[in-house]
């Protein structure tokens, strides 16, 4: 599967620091994020509902763990919170068609603690 293989390869890029990272940090997100949304797509097609969860829960928890990193560097981070919309939106989706809405609040709890947390904007101040 491609999707599969482009999903680790953004992963790898997105601990590895860059010539440029402020600049190649929005495209590896966004890459990445595309992958596990299109990976998770391609289940969704093929009537696998647990594996077009688990790459979605899997996207999002990858973004919010790179979020959470400090050794990640701060431009990533920053892509991270900004795009972590993404993966969340897919979520609803989903668990608002498998009528599971607690399971996405609950995401979406995590979520809002976290990105308060470790917030990457706030290390400038």
């Amino acid at each position: 599967m491609l999707a599969h293989q482009s999903m680790l390869y953004y992963q790898q890029q997105m601990k590895c620091l860059s010539l440029r990272p402020s600049l190649h940090a929005p495209v590896i997100v966004a890459n990445y994020i595309e992958s596990g949304l299109t990976t998770a797509r391609y289940y969704e097609k093929n009537h696998c509902v647990i594996l077009q969860e688990l790459y979605l829960r899997r996207t999002f928890h990858e973004i919010l763990n790179k979020l959470c990193d400090s050794l990640i560097h701060c431009a990533i981070r920053k892509q991270c919170i900004t795009q972590l919309y993404k993966p969340l939106l897919a979520l609803k989706r989903f668990y608002k068609a498998h009528h599971s809405t607690e399971t996405y609040l609950t995401l979406e709890r995590e979520a809002r603690i976290l990105s308060h947390e470790f917030n990457p904007f706030q290390e400038l101040l």
